[in-house]
């Protein structure tokens, strides 16, 4: 891997990271609940709540 992809890779990984939020105990809960609904993403899944 290149220097200059190494860079590439950090960065984006840098402004993915701030998209990302820590659910840390309710990771279980968020599965068992996103499941019986179909939905196949944690996006879809978020846009699912937000808009009840």
């Amino acid at each position: 891997m290149s220097a200059e992809h190494k860079i590439k890779n950090k960065a984006y990984d840098q402004a993915r990271g701030k998209t990302r939020v820590n659910i840390g105990k309710a990771y279980q809960r968020w599965r068992e609940l996103k499941e019986p609904e179909g939905l196949t993403s944690d996006t879809e899944f978020a846009l699912f709540l937000l808009d009840r």
